[in-house]
């Protein structure tokens, strides 16, 4: 009975350490170590009891044609994107303003037309005769307009509109940096999901296995019910930890096939790990980002446009100046007989405001405090952005870190669990330090999933600070 002991502790963990072989052959007699040695080819009942068991790995990057690599699933969400579409419209839209403003410049054609029937009769005294009026009038006319001097309305309308499609199309940019960082946060959300489950199944299989050998020690009376019941309440456990992970991980791809345009319910499998290696990163200067990053960009924008909002907003108290030419068709003024006539003038049309209560410097009031406004928002997200560079690359050095010690620990608890089953089928520990070794290593290969996860989304978080996407 020793000897199945033995047996069932190695074959429980699948692997035994250096350091377990010395113990083994410590405690053990000749013939124990015998047949510990022997267990490349375990006997016909060791295979019946218990399904060989390996340590848990890490999935690797899958090569099936079918797999989403992060690219390609990048790719798929930028071209489907909505809100990127709407971004993108809307420049289109401020584009579209910019060339109305533009027609300001040129001279504006206008036809008119009017026409009007008078009801009653009507004789117009001329001297000792009444002459009757026709009952209708009708006239058609024609000009054309050409503004001098607006007050600068047009030319600082013009630059206004312009400044505005400058910024729609920052914000296109700005869309997609949000986009690609909610696909990257979306991607290894996932990974670290389908990893989550993977490792869920793993620590159901590690209870599972040991519920089988106490299933077989209390028939064969060698353990209490206690222990049995034990175990089995963390079989449970284990179970509802994994339908919790496969729920997480099912969610994830949902979300995933949302994002790109498909059915939520489609196939999807990730190509990628979450455990896969990251590209080194170099620490970059926090003043090279500036440039770079579209939020600043539309805040410089801003500025420049609420500049221009003071020189526009008092254009309308300057004089205006515009000169044309107007010509009419129609019956004359005094319709007698109904006779038409052309008429043909030179226009000169010149307004001067001279009075408007002080509304004048009112408004230059109004749209200074708007532009001074605008340069603190302006040195708001500078500061800003410095803090995201800087907390960004904190985080990706020390995620890094986290990996270090939490696979560390991890090895540390495979060595905890098996040592610890192995001393329980030995009777020397009880069974609650077996399942406290088995929290220890759920927990552990937890928080390695989790560090793999951080880093990801570290690095995500950093290459959006530093704008990579616009280094060349």
């Amino acid at each position: 009975m020793k000897k199945q002991s033995i047996l069932t502790a190695i074959l429980l963990v699948g692997f035994v350490p250096v350091g377990v072989n010395a113990q083994v052959q410590q405690k053990e007699d000749t013939d124990s170590v015998g047949f510990i040695s022997e267990l490349g080819t375990p006997s016909k009942q060791g295979t019946d009891l218990i399904p060989d068991y390996r340590k848990y790995q890490f999935s690797n990057a899958s090569t099936d044609t079918l797999s989403y690599d992060y690219i390609e699933f990048e790719k798929q969400v930028l071209e489907y994107s909505q809100g990127l579409k709407q971004s993108v419209q809307q420049q289109v839209a401020m584009k579209k303003a910019m060339q109305v403003a533009k027609t300001g410049f040129f001279p504006s054609v206008d036809a008119t037309g009017n026409y009007s029937y008078r009801i009653n009769d009507y004789e117009m005294p001329f001297g000792d005769m009444a002459i009757p009026m026709k009952h209708d009038a009708y006239a058609l006319g024609f000009s054309v307009m050409q503004p001098i001097f607006a007050g600068g309305n047009v030319i600082y309308n013009y630059k206004g509109q312009k400044i505005q499609n400058a910024i729609a199309e920052q914000n296109v940019e700005l869309t997609k940096d949000n986009i690609i960082l909610a696909a990257e946060n979306s991607y290894w959300g996932a990974a670290a999901a389908k990893e989550m489950y993977n490792v869920m199944c793993h620590f159901s299989e590690i209870v599972g296995l040991l519920l089988n050998v106490l299933q077989d020690r209390y028939t064969d009376g060698m353990i209490s019910k206690t222990d049995l019941i034990q175990m089995e309440v963390r079989k449970k456990e284990a179970e509802m930890q994994k339908l919790n992970a496969y729920e997480s991980y099912k969610l994830a791809l949902q979300t995933m096939n949302v994002m790109m345009g498909h059915q939520p319910t489609d196939s999807l499998n990730l190509a990628e790990s979450i455990a896969q290696e990251v590209e080194t990163q170099q620490q970059v200067n926090v003043n090279d980002v500036m440039g770079l990053r579209p939020e600043l960009n539309i805040s410089k924008l801003n500025v420049d446009y609420q500049k221009n909002q003071i020189r526009l907003g008092t254009t309308k108290y300057n004089p205006s100046l515009a000169v044309g030419y107007q010509g009419t068709w129609g019956t004359q003024m005094l319709n007698i007989n109904g006779d038409t006539q052309f008429n043909h003038s030179f226009v000169v049309s010149l307004k001067v405001p001279l009075f408007r209560w002080g509304a004048r410097f009112k408004q230059h009031n109004l749209q200074k405090a708007l532009y001074i406004q605008s340069l603190y928002a302006m040195e708001d997200k500078q500061d800003q952005i410095a803090k995201e560079v800087a907390a960004s690359w904190t985080q990706l050095n020390e995620s890094q870190k986290r990996i270090e010690i939490a696979a560390k620990n991890c090895e540390l608890a495979d060595e905890n669990l098996e040592l610890n089953t192995f001393s329980y089928s030995e009777g020397k520990l009880s069974i609650l330090d077996v399942l406290s070794a088995q929290l220890t290593w759920i927990q552990a290969y937890t928080n390695l999933v989790q560090s793999y996860h951080k880093e990801k989304i570290a690095l995500a978080n950093y290459k959006k600070a530093v704008g990579s996407r616009y280094m060349k």
